[in-house]
């Protein structure tokens, strides 16, 4: 006779404000053997290589494939809720500061999904309120400053984030642009390179892995 396994139990929501100042929100799981990150990395990254006959074409239409998926998902419905109930209306943001994306030229799945995540959330946080107009001197200029920099990025990557918007700049030159207005987009990444975004200055909103994730 089988023994069915217990259901795990569902998340429990985190939210700590520690001595200085940082509100942490997370969701608790039961721990099991393959939730774990691997946070720490001696190797030394480079440009991917652009695969044969790839075109800037075939990036945006993958892109426009993942967007739909994401759009229409449960995920997208439960980020929506989170938003709605745990960030403030108005974030004093300036720029938005994306580390580790990986190459979406080489098809990294996970890579393209934190991107529609990541165009979701800046929507959320950077759309006019209901009681204000945009005009259209402001255009744009109403969301923050967007940068984008990873070692395998590659020319192919960095001509379809700048067609999105951002400003692909070189290693290591993202973490000097960190301040205090700035919002932090940095998932599943290493350690040291938490340490060396948050070294310098403290951004405003950090989006990445717990720590505990790392450390245990």
């Amino acid at each position: 006779m089988t023994r069915k396994k217990k259901p795990l139990p569902p998340p429990k929501r985190i939210q700590v404000t520690d001595s200085d100042g940082w509100t942490h929100i997370s969701r608790s799981y039961a721990k099991t053997s393959s939730n774990k990150h691997v946070c720490s990395s001696s190797k030394k990254l480079l440009p991917s290589s652009v695969p044969t006959g790839q075109t800037l074409l075939d990036l945006r239409n993958t892109h426009s494939h993942y967007r739909s998926q994401w759009l229409t998902s449960p995920c997208h419905r439960a980020l929506e809720d989170l938003l709605r109930n745990d960030l403030p209306p108005s974030p004093a943001i300036d720029r938005c500061i994306v580390l580790g994306l990986g190459s979406l030229s080489n098809g990294r799945r996970s890579s393209w999904w934190e991107l529609v995540f990541l165009e979701t959330l800046l929507q959320k946080l950077f759309r006019p309120s209901p009681h204000q107009r945009e005009t259209p001197e402001q255009g744009k200029s109403q969301g923050p400053a967007m940068y984008a920099q990873d070692p395998v990025f590659n020319d192919l990557d960095s001509a379809f984030l700048e067609h999105l918007g951002y400003t692909v700049v070189p290693d290591p030159r993202a973490f000097d642009l960190i301040t205090a207005s700035t919002m932090l987009f940095a998932p599943h990444l290493e350690v040291e390179v938490y340490a060396q975004s948050l070294g310098k200055a403290k951004p405003r909103l950090c989006v990445g892995t717990a720590m505990e994730e790392c450390l245990n």
